[in-house]
């Protein structure tokens, strides 16, 4: 009778695996409720200065009939690019994390 009582009483290993599968995962493909937020004021983004050449990006036009989106900047002038004083990551922007860590242990290293 206690042997009974130990085992579910539908299914067997299989199915109670992914049963439990599913109840783990379910809440991560779960719809997550709308927010509602608060007017989206922009009115202030066409101040903002351009990252290429520093002009109000009013200025400025974006072509957006293509699939890649192209801004088109009123000058040739460009602001001078950001010299990077360490090592950067795959996408071109300054190493964090790991990283940073290995590449100070190599230069440490290689500097004793």
């Amino acid at each position: 009778m206690t042997g009974d009582k130990a085992v579910p009483e539908s299914g067997n290993r299989f199915t109670r695996f992914f049963e439990r599968v599913d109840e783990v995962m379910s809440p991560a493909f779960e719809n997550k409720p709308v927010l509602d937020e608060g007017p989206d004021d922009r009115s202030d983004l066409g101040e903002r200065p351009c990252p290429l050449c520093g002009h109000p990006m009013f200025e400025h036009h974006i072509d957006e009939s293509t699939p890649n989106v192209l801004l088109e900047c009123p000058t040739d002038e460009r602001l001078p690019e950001r010299v990077a004083s360490g090592p950067l990551n795959e996408f071109g922007m300054p190493a964090s994390g790991r990283r940073l860590e290995k590449y100070e242990r190599r230069t440490g290293q290689a500097e004793a």
